[in-house]
């Protein structure tokens, strides 16, 4: 369940915080909405007197630290200190640079039970130090350096544009960060309803069924070139940002103008490497050991925007367009506030792209995947990762379908998958390996 987030002026921080006697199951239940909110919000820690509780007990969700910390009390602090900036989801809108130490100890006990002792160094240390901070009361803004250089800003306000299952995890972390109130989303653009599936039901796209389910207003049209009233809506609207990701269209230039700090486009690959509409099969298909997610600024043509940002992440090699897919929206998501950030603060310059490094994809199609299995493909691994689960790689034989699955798996047309041994000791004339 998703908690009330309490802003630094609320009732509940004239409390004195208690002490914590026993791990109940409802405390359990408490730490795990704490745990679902905490993702919402994008952040990398959270206080129960910020969703008002008055309890000695914080929570972090940083890189390989993931911990429950009830009752704690830092027994040591390094002399030492740094600089860094910080925000707080009690204190939106606001940021400064905090002065912390680099390395502490801490006592506490963790949801089991269990007493431990911390030793932590670096941001972790500073996550650790601005939890604890809430179980007296106190904010990062007490700790600021030079309060002259503290600075505030108005919700960014962005209409989002998203179709595909790609562009979910994006919107949700815009959400949650509506959630917080440090971002305000009056509009979502997806694609229109479609017939899908063998019944060819009528079908909402994934990005609105997610937009319905958070309440954000929706929009669907059907064109967007010469559509002056879709743009009047917009211009009604005065956003910051347009902010696209896996939309499916051409977005006309009378649409991009509108928003006052710029349209952004996410895009799967590092550009100006695999422009255009299957970037990430592409990237499984070439073989790379690496891709990641380009911002840009986008113009009227295909992905050749001035670039905001990169950030890499490897190819597994399992991964196929599925998994990959999933990893880099959750990249993605994380990224594109930074970026979001930066611009709308003006602090960050796009760069050109070098169109002569520039390649690019196409429309992958269902005949795509078909083979022919006597005469197979070299890469065929790799196209079948890359093609999963659409198109997917499938064959004819004795008349069915087969499809190739990842994993060295087949599947005839009416039957469960197995594997190629087993497919092959029933199928004694089919040959084929990978």
């Amino acid at each position: 369940m998703i908690l009330k987030l309490y802003r630094h002026r609320g009732k509940i921080w004239k409390q004195k915080f208690q002490s914590i006697k026993a791990i109940s199951p409802q405390l359990k239940q408490l730490v795990k909405d704490m745990q679902e909110t905490l993702e919402l919000t994008s952040g990398v820690g959270l206080a129960a007197p910020q969703i008002g509780q008055p309890l000695r007990l914080f929570i972090v969700d940083y890189g390989e630290l993931k911990e429950t910390f009830i009752n704690p009390k830092i027994i040591k602090r390094e002399k030492e200190a740094d600089e860094v900036e910080e925000g707080c989801l009690s204190v939106p809108g606001v940021r400064g640079l905090v002065s912390r130490s680099t390395g502490i100890e801490i006592d506490y006990i963790d949801i089991h039970g269990k007493k431990k002792r911390a030793i932590l160094a670096g941001y972790y240390a500073r996550i650790v130090q601005h939890e604890y901070d809430h179980l007296s009361s106190t904010f990062y803004t007490s700790h600021i350096v030079d309060k002259n250089k503290l600075y505030t800003y108005k919700p960014i306000k962005i209409v989002y544009f998203g179709t595909s299952e790609f562009a979910v995890p994006i919107l949700k972390t815009l959400y949650g960060q509506q959630f917080v109130g440090e971002v305000e989303i009056p509009l979502v653009i997806t694609a229109p309803d479609a017939p899908a599936g063998r019944g060819k039901t009528s079908t909402s796209s994934l990005v609105k069924l997610i937009a319905t389910e958070f309440n954000l207003n929706i929009d669907t049209p059907a064109s967007l070139k010469g559509n002056k009233k879709f743009v009047s809506k917009l211009k009604s609207l005065n956003p910051d940002f347009i902010v696209l990701a896996s939309y499916g269209k051409i977005i006309p230039k009378e649409i991009l103008e509108v928003p006052k700090k710029g349209s952004i486009n996410v895009h799967p690959s590092i550009l100006p490497k695999y422009r255009g509409p299957s970037p990430i099969g592409s990237a499984i298909l070439a073989g790379d050991k690496s891709t990641g997610v380009t911002i840009i600024k986008m113009n009227e043509k295909m992905d050749e925007g001035d670039i905001l940002g990169t950030a890499r992440i490897r190819i597994s090699t399992k991964d196929t367009a599925q998994s990959l897919s999933k990893k880099l929206a959750d990249l993605s998501s994380k990224f594109i506030l930074h970026i979001l950030h930066l611009a709308h603060l003006e602090k960050i310059k796009a760069k050109p792209q070098n169109h002569k490094l520039a390649t690019y994809t196409k429309i992958i199609r269902k005949e795509d995947g078909l083979i022919n299995w006597k005469k197979p493909p070299q890469n065929l691994e790799l196209i079948i990762r890359a093609y999963y689960p659409w198109p997917g790689v499938w064959t004819k034989y004795n008349g069915k379908i087969l499809k190739l699955l990842p994993g060295n798996k087949l599947q005839l047309e009416g039957k469960n998958p197995v594997t190629v041994k087993e497919f092959k000791a029933g199928h004694k004339d089919f040959t084929l390996n990978w």
